[in-house]
């Protein structure tokens, strides 16, 4: 008898649902004809915490002579709320003969499901289930087609190792800096990690970007040129002396430093930066690094001379026919950020939709780095149509008009991973009973699928360059002849300038000479760059080498596809939140006067994102077999060493009055001389500590809506919210109840 471990009890019905009958459901499984399905609920184990290997360690305030804390030999235990499950399965495996692994597709998945196998000593052999989407079609064929689970066992080991990583720098960075913080007097843990640090570095710098802005003064030059045969003249801009033509243009434009779409081609972006980088070096002093004019007399010499010349010679004059493909598909970032700037919900919510879909069967895995699909689900194309036109009305007609046999470059074998792009599946969705997120999430997708079956958006492009009175002039046209696939996007959020028509050009000769009638000096003030988002975050996580000035750093992240995996990005912004590190502006994101001591504090490499790509990079050698767990930890520990011998001679920068403020209302309100343990915020690097004490005022005339007991105010003592005033249940702890200021 096979046992099925789905990764979820949502997957686990499904996968029960597609098995022989009959079928009859249990306390935490499913008997069925072809076997028994039980479940995890997410992780059912954890890491021991520190305390868990001496009880030295669970002592607050902690102390350096203590520090790294480095397991010999790991432990895991099962979560608190989840030993029952663990038990469950742990009786079912004494009655079957196979095991069936059905974790998420992917590192995380492997982990969580082979784990509890190795917890529970399990020596029958295992296979293991991928599915892609949870659809009934898909979950046949998969359970079909299974393979050994001992082939995948790379990748379990590299999810062990980021799990044995993360765990190393979180309890002994944290504790490293936390000590440091309570020399200074402040009152909370400083939380340390190999992703939420760079990440949260990301948003402090900016912050202070911002913070440090002054404006300055700049001036751009446009001219309009009308030759003898057109009526109507056509605007050019003023290109300064040693910059390439069409990136003038490009910036001109001010394209978007952070899109989701598919990079160019590698080699070509970084002649063109290295070609930008020398001739920027070489600029003369009255433009700044970014080519703009910043002498008012330079800019109006130019603009006088054109308009004294009155007349431009052209130099050069391009016309071609173009086809733009269709937009590749969503992955889980890209997503985000469209969906985030759509609608404002929060990262962690827009997965929570995805998963939603997905759980549902009408959506495929969502936490993907991919923008690609694999040709062998090519044929199933006209039944994700029909589902699609059948669940959104908005979408019928386009779904009844796409071409199902137009193969378009998103089905591509070769940039297919693991997983594969976010798409609808074969099972249509009751559109009305979806959320609104959950609609947003769904359209999205499926226009994105749709333009996959229409033909590529057919332009006329034309590209002008003139000389006048010894400077140069430039003007790009693009007339579109065929929208194809822009159809599907009509009237949408992505149906941006991107997909306007630019002005059309009017065919000249190299040689030929037209009149300049007019000449426009502007006057702009520059703007500093803008708070994050958290879609906006997302992106730079992935993007994160534009950030970067090293070119073999840059290299480097580009490549492992900057920090986090879009699995886990959405949780890290969250936790940096929770932690009171981030705090949200209405749909801004601005760092906390903690987190800039803690950045500023920590050294360099930890929070360079280039030290996480190095991580993932390793990582990914642990999963495709070309290193070992122990060469990865042996490496991580020289690390950690590393850290805490740093902090041990480092001194925190002084307190800002804010967190001073915090600190002394902690001090007043521990007056009764009981130590509160850190805060829940700090208690995965505390171990297991209880949740922050307070100091209780007298009971208000609020009461608890759970149990009806008064409420009464109270101040948290201990952890990032230290100061901060709210109401608990007079009750506990038979009731936690508590009520916090919006």
């Amino acid at each position: 008898m096979r046992l099925f471990i789905a990764e979820k009890p949502d997957m686990g019905r499904k996968i029960a649902a597609a098995l022989p009958g009959p079928h009859q459901r249990k306390d935490g499984y499913m008997e069925t004809g072809g076997g028994l399905v039980t479940w995890c609920i997410g992780h059912l184990l954890e890491q021991v915490a520190p305390d868990g290997y001496d009880p030295k360690y669970g002592q607050f305030p902690w102390k350096f002579e203590d520090l790294p804390i480095v397991p010999a030999q790991w432990r895991v235990e099962p979560v608190a709320d989840k030993k029952k499950q663990v038990n469950t399965i742990k009786a079912l495996l004494k009655q079957c003969d196979e095991v069936v692994n059905a974790g998420d597709p992917g590192r995380e998945g492997q982990l969580i499901v082979d784990e509890v196998l190795e917890f529970l000593n399990n020596k029958k052999p295992v296979r293991r289930l991928l599915l892609p989407s949870l659809d009934a079609p898909t979950v046949r064929k998969a359970i079909g087609t299974m393979d050994d689970n001992q082939k995948f066992f790379a990748l379990y080991q590299a999810a062990l190792c980021r799990q044995r990583a993360d765990w190393l720098v979180g309890m002994n960075g944290t504790r490293s800096y936390t000590i440091l913080g309570k020399k200074q007097g402040y009152p909370g843990v400083l939380s340390v990690g190999r992703v939420q640090t760079p990440t949260l570095a990301i948003v402090v710098k900016r912050d202070e970007e911002i913070e440090a802005f002054k404006p300055s003064a700049y001036w751009s030059i446009h001219a309009a040129c009308k030759a003898a045969s057109s009526p109507d003249p056509f605007w050019t801009v003023w290109v300064p002396p040693g910059r390439d033509a069409g990136a003038a243009l490009q910036g001109e434009a001010e394209v978007d430093k952070l899109d989701d779409e598919e990079e160019g081609d590698e080699a070509a972006a970084e002649a063109t930066a290295s070609a930008e980088a020398a001739a920027l070096a070489a600029r003369p002093a009255w433009l700044d690094d970014k080519w703009r004019i910043i002498d008012e007399n330079e800019a109006k010499r130019i603009a006088s001379a054109i308009r004294t010349a009155a007349k431009a010679n052209v130099v050069r004059d391009e016309r071609k026919s173009a086809e733009e493909p269709p937009p590749l598909l969503f992955e889980l970032t890209s997503l985000t950020a469209r969906i985030n700037a759509k609608t404002g919900a929060s990262a962690d919510d827009v997965l929570k939709a995805c998963q939603s879909l997905y759980e549902a069967g009408h959506a495929s895995y969502p936490r993907s780095d991919c923008q690609y699909l694999p040709t062998a689900i090519f044929g199933e194309a006209p039944q994700v149509l029909a589902a699609i036109g059948q669940s959104v009305s908005d979408l019928t007609a386009l779904a009844q008009g796409a071409t199902p046999t137009l193969q378009s470059r998103a089905w591509n074998d070769a940039k297919v991973g693991e997983h594969y792009g976010i798409i609808p599946t074969g099972s249509p969705p009751n559109y009305a009973a979806l959320s609104p997120l959950e609609q947003a999430v769904y359209e999205a997708i499926a226009r994105r699928y749709l333009a996959q079956f229409y033909p590529a958006c057919k332009v006329d492009k034309a590209f002008i360059e003139l000389e006048s009175a010894g400077e140069r002039l430039v003007a790009r046209g693009r007339v579109v002849v065929d929208p194809g696939w822009r159809v599907v996007f009509s009237g949408t959020q992505e149906d941006d300038a991107s997909s306007k028509a630019a002005p059309t050009l009017p065919s000249l000769a190299v040689g030929q000479t037209v009149d300049v009638p007019e000449v426009r000096l502007d006057a702009h003030t520059t703007k500093p760059p803008p708070r994050f988002t958290e879609g906006t975050l997302i992106l730079a996580m992935k993007h994160v080498y534009r950030l970067v000035s090293d070119p073999v750093a840059r290299k480097k992240l580009k490549a492992v596809e900057g920090i986090g995996r879009s699995a886990t990005r959405a949780s890290i912004i969250k936790n940096l939140i929770k932690r009171t590190f981030l705090v949200t502006e209405k749909k801004k994101i601005v760092s906390s006067p903690a987190a800039r001591v803690l950045v500023h504090a920590l050294p360099a490499k930890l929070a360079d994102p280039a030290l996480t790509a190095t991580w993932e990079n390793a990582l990914d050698m642990v999963a495709q077999g070309k290193a070992t767990l122990d060469a990865f930890m042996a490496a991580q520990v020289k690390w950690v060493q590393q850290i805490v011998a740093g902090a041990q001679g480092a001194t925190l920068p002084a307190l800002p009055s804010s967190l001073a403020g915090a600190t002394a209302s902690s001090r007043a309100s521990s007056g009764s001389g009981t130590r509160a343990k850190p805060s829940s915020a700090g208690r995965s690097a505390a171990g297991k500590s209880g949740k922050s004490g307070g100091k209780a005022a007298g009971p208000s005339d609020k009461k608890c809506p759970k149990c009806g007991s008064a409420m009464q105010e109270r101040t948290v003592r201990q952890g990032p919210k230290a100061g901060q005033t709210f109401f608990g249940c007079t009750g506990y702890p038979k009731c936690t109840h508590s009520e916090w200021p919006k």
